[in-house]
């Protein structure tokens, strides 16, 4: 009820989900060029997500392959007959892939197709829980993983957060009704899970959430100090605010432009003249300024155990590592996906801390 009469109040004066205004790129989220400098370790279309192995192998998903990163290569692990839109690994070392509307156990004959009593419709993420139980993020009720930006742009508000168990297939509820599911991972407070069109973290279950990000979070990964890495995959901007607003344009726009010229979020951008211009990211001579309203960006932050963001990493406006989905801490290095450019990047932790201005401590 507090919540409904906030929404309204919102409405009347400008605030919360009515605000056209967008957090500034700030503090620990100052912009840099770790992304767009980083190694390449592996370039592939389709790249989609990545996960651990208890051994600290790592593993990618490209399209229908599961692939082993070893060295400057990958190795085809297993293929599937659909697309792969999330991975994970069990403790007992055991591959877990969600197929969109499906989840696959290696091991296991069937896959789950459904909990709750509801199908799954766009699964896009998975992590596993200290109990051996799955988190299952399924975005959306209406919408396939890839019509994202539908969702957006209907303001969908159908996603759901589950714990799933490998053996039986029983699964619990922990959270509905949210803003397109995106990552999820289990705390020393409970589960937190990244609600993409609210722009914020949530305790499962709970009021607690942290909000107003600078950008759409995806999915979330812990690190050995009790934080965690989340990914933002695209930078918000107060024109696509503006039209979350505007009903009448926003439905004559779905209706009349191909999606990928729509006003709204994108993965990549800056390939196609046809893509909507951001009001102030051309100036003359056709120079986009690295500070204009983004189309895409490429982002990812670094919290401690009590979500307070530490440090970041950037690929600028009119950069290629666009789209980042995925975030990993492994030892020394961290690994970032970006389904923009289709690239998975790896950079030097200690050389991150410096960038940001951390010079001492385990940040």
């Amino acid at each position: 009820m507090l919540e409904f009469v906030g929404q309204m109040i919102g409405g009347l004066i400008g605030r919360g989900g009515s605000s056209l205004s967008v957090p500034i790129l700030d503090g620990a989220f100052k912009p840099n060029n770790l992304l767009e400098e980083a190694e390449v370790l592996l370039e592939r279309p389709g790249l989609e997500d990545m996960a651990l192995a208890p051994d600290g192998s790592l593993l990618a998903a490209a399209g229908a392959e599961v692939l082993a990163i070893e060295g400057d290569g990958a190795r085809l692990v297993e293929r599937h007959d659909g697309t792969i839109t999330a991975l994970t690994v069990l403790r007992d070392g055991r591959r877990v892939v969600a197929l969109g509307d499906r989840i696959v156990i290696e091991g296991q004959a069937a896959p789950l197709t459904e909990a709750g009593g509801r199908r799954f419709k766009a699964i896009t993420a998975l992590s596993v829980m200290a109990d051996g139980r799955i988190l299952v993020c399924d975005a959306s009720a209406r919408y396939d993983g890839d019509k994202w930006q539908y969702d957006l742009m209907t303001k969908g508000r159908s996603g759901r957060l589950l714990a799933l168990d490998p053996a039986g297939g029983k699964a619990e509820l922990l959270q509905n009704d949210l803003a397109w599911a995106f990552g999820a991972m289990e705390s020393g407070n409970g589960v937190l899970v990244s609600e993409s069109w609210r722009h914020r973290l949530r305790l499962a279950g709970r009021g607690d959430a942290t909000g107003e990000l600078p950008g759409y979070p995806a999915r979330i990964t812990p690190t050995a100090d009790g934080g965690f890495w989340l990914s933002l995959f695209s930078g918000r901007a107060q024109i696509v605010e503006f039209v979350l607003q505007e009903n009448s344009f926003r439905r004559e726009m779905m209706e009349t432009i191909d999606p990928k010229y729509w006003i709204s979020p994108a993965l990549s951008s800056g390939e196609d003249f046809l893509e909507p211009l951001q009001s102030g990211g051309v100036k003359h001579m056709g120079i986009l300024k690295p500070w204009a309203p983004p189309r895409s960006y490429g982002l990812a932050v670094r919290c401690d155990a009590n979500r307070n963001p530490l440090m970041s990493i950037h690929s600028r406006v009119g950069g290629a590592n666009h789209g980042i989905v995925t975030t990993l801490e492994r030892g020394s290095e961290v690994l970032a996906l970006s389904k923009g450019a289709g690239r998975l990047l790896r950079m030097d932790l200690q050389a991150i801390r410096i960038a940001n201005g951390i010079t001492g401590g385990t940040a």
